[in-house]
């Protein structure tokens, strides 16, 4: 049994996604104690309760500890079986999460599996759909990986309601390379908004506009339907068939204006970069890459979060992550030893 501190490194969630996600990969089982230690609430709450019931239905675990608020939790896992899953967070916690802790065993389970997950889709701190569909599940196609996603229906902080579906077929992921950021091919606004007035769409695409430069055409205000009042500014850039994807999210109290700036600021400096991978689709390429068994990617300086994933990583798989200096960028290499 492998036994992972969660109050290492960045002592978060990620830990506890990645050690589910690897032990219902490799059959090995796995005891994680002070989990989330790092954070303000520590233990689990319940978006990562849901990631153990989850990681344990794709394996058919046996599971110690899984309560809310606990901060040990062992998991035994058993054969990994793909259908149908269908897992419900119960409050507006994150679907991207759920899905990329039970992604990587399904992908080598013995058939087809259909994935429906109800909670948050856009909310702060996680992966928005938007950022799934986009940018992280284009290159797993790349990989030779067959996965779709969609969303049925959009759900925002702190209503949720959301859901979110994925279809999947196992395969093997070959390595990929992403050295070169590559020019422009396309860049996009849309401002989300779920019961508020257009003109907080209006405001926000205005800032674009004005901070990035990009035209009218280039932006668009998107009415949806959601169990409560909700906005996200999502700015997507498409490079060489590699997308970034940047959100912003409205709260009550902050202006329009202010969302916006934010999410331009975060825009403009992987733009800055010339780097084809930015900070978070760097943290979600690592299990694939490591499970492809090779890769090797450009990023910004890597934050504690990755630096973090690859040590847990290191744990399951026999693979070498190297990070090195690449004259102002980062890059990042897999291979098999």
């Amino acid at each position: 049994m492998i036994e992972i501190d969660g109050s290492q490194g960045e002592g978060g969630g990620q830990i506890l996604r990645t050690s589910l996600a690897l032990s219902a990969l490799t059959g090995t089982p796995v005891r994680l104690y002070a989990i989330r230690a790092g954070r303000a609430k520590p233990g689990l709450m319940r978006q990562h309760l849901t990631c153990v019931e989850a990681a344990a239905a794709v394996c058919g675990a046996e599971v110690r500890g899984a309560a809310l608020g606990s901060r040990e939790l062992e998991l035994i896992p058993g054969p990994i079986r793909g259908g149908a899953h269908r897992f419900t967070i119960g409050t507006a916690g994150s679907t991207g999460l759920v899905l990329q802790t039970v992604l990587p065993p399904l992908l080598a389970a013995p058939e087809p599996a259909h994935v429906t997950i109800e909670g948050g889709t856009h909310n702060p701190l996680s992966p928005p759909f938007d950022f799934l569909a986009s940018a992280f599940v284009p290159v797993l196609v790349r990989m030779g990986a067959h996965v779709r996603v969609r969303l049925e229906r959009p759900g925002f902080h702190p209503a949720g309601g959301g859901r979110v579906v994925c279809d999947l077929e196992p395969g093997a992921l070959h390595p990929i390379e992403l050295i070169e950021a590559g020019p422009i091919q396309r860049r996009h606004a849309r401002a989300l908004l779920s019961r508020l007035p257009a003109h907080v769409g209006r405001r926000e695409l205005d800032v674009v506009q004005e901070r990035l430069g990009w035209s009218p055409d280039e932006c668009e205000i998107v009415e949806v339907e959601s169990a409560g009042l909700g906005n996200a500014l999502v700015l997507e850039v498409v490079r060489d068939g590699i997308a970034e994807v940047v959100t912003g999210f409205g709260e009550k109290g902050t202006r329009a204006e202010l969302v916006a700036e934010r999410a331009c600021r975060e825009m403009a400096a992987y733009l800055d970069a010339g780097v084809p991978v930015a900070e978070h689709l760097a943290d979600q390429l690592l299990i694939p890459m490591a499970l492809a068994g090779g890769g090797r990617f450009r990023t910004v300086p890597p934050t504690l979060h990755t630096t973090t994933n690859i040590d847990v990583i290191r744990r399951f798989l026999d693979v070498s992550i190297d990070v090195a200096d690449a004259g102002g960028a980062t890059e990042i290499t897999v291979t098999k030893p």
